[in-house]
């Protein structure tokens, strides 16, 4: 277990991609499962448990789909299992890492000072996406800003969605 960790805190460093990730659909399984576990427990911090599902699950079939389409464009379907694996697994470690910070900011009174947490979670959000972007990079044999220009707009496009579901709650449906 410990060289999977070390296996996506590399991705997560740059110094390893997709291409190092063992092409296996049981680590698939395993990413997936630790991916959703780890975006629900951040998304439970301040979502009511249904809405943080629907969101988790959201987010998990629009990435994996996006990333499908994406790879038969580039003509390298044949990289789904290796690039979901990393894309899930690094993604499991950083939702790792924004759970304090979410927990931080949660706990803070009306008024309170969240300044810090909110700043390190804007880092933190800005590292992901450049973790998606080089991972996108090496999957698809594309220049970073072809990889950025999708790990941005899947971002974008995740929040939107999400957010989208996350209404429904506040007007009661």
């Amino acid at each position: 277990m410990s060289v999977l960790l070390n296996l996506f805190l590399d991705i997560c460093l740059f110094r390893k991609g997709p291409q190092d990730t063992p092409s296996s659909m049981a680590l698939l399984k395993i990413c997936l499962a630790a991916y959703g576990l780890t975006s629900l427990l951040a998304l439970l911090i301040g979502t009511p448990a249904l809405v943080a599902l629907l969101q988790t699950l959201l987010d998990m079939a629009l990435l994996s789909g996006l990333l499908y389409v994406a790879l038969i464009l580039y003509r390298r379907p044949r990289r789904f299992e290796q690039t979901l694996s990393a894309l899930t697994g690094s993604g499991a470690l950083i939702s790792l890492l924004a759970l304090p910070l979410l927990f931080w900011i949660t706990q803070q009174p009306p008024g309170g000072d969240t300044e810090l947490p909110a700043l390190l979670l804007l880092a933190l959000m800005a590292w992901s996406i450049a973790i998606m972007a080089h991972i996108l990079r090496h999957a698809l044999n594309a220049p970073i800003w072809i990889g950025a220009l999708y790990a941005l707009g899947y971002t974008l496009l995740s929040w939107q969605l999400t957010g989208w579901i996350g209404s429904f709650d506040s007007q009661g449906y």
